[in-house]
Order: C-alpha cells, then sequence, then structure tokens
C-alpha cells in the first residue's frame, strides 16, 4: 500500500466516523483512520531518509 493509498483510507474512515450516530463506533472508526494516518506518516518519513541529499 502507498502513502496516498493510507491517507485516503484514513479520510474515508473519518467520513465513516462522521456519519455514525454510535458514540462507540465512531470513536472505533476515528481510531482506525488515525492508524491509517500514522502509517502514512511514518511512510512519507522513511521515503524522506531514503531520498539522496535530504536530510532532517
Amino acid at each position: 500500500m502507498d502513502e496516498d493509498t493510507l491517507r485516503d483510507r484514513a479520510d474515508a474512515w473519518r467520513r465513516r466516523a462522521a456519519e455514525t450516530h454510535d458514540r462507540r463506533e465512531r470513536e472505533a472508526n476515528l481510531l482506525i483512520a488515525a492508524h491509517y494516518a500514522a502509517l502514512a506518516d511514518l511512510m512519507a518519513a522513511r521515503s524522506r531518509r531514503a531520498l539522496p541529499g535530504i536530510e532532517d
């Protein structure tokens, strides 16, 4: 899975959370979204480090 796909999935889970009326389901959906977003952030950070000439 690439970074864009992970971000798209995070957005989809956020939308799903916004549509539900059940508090527990909303919280679970937001947690899933947060995990997808975190994976995308990790992937982005790793790819930045892998590029030559780029330092943090």
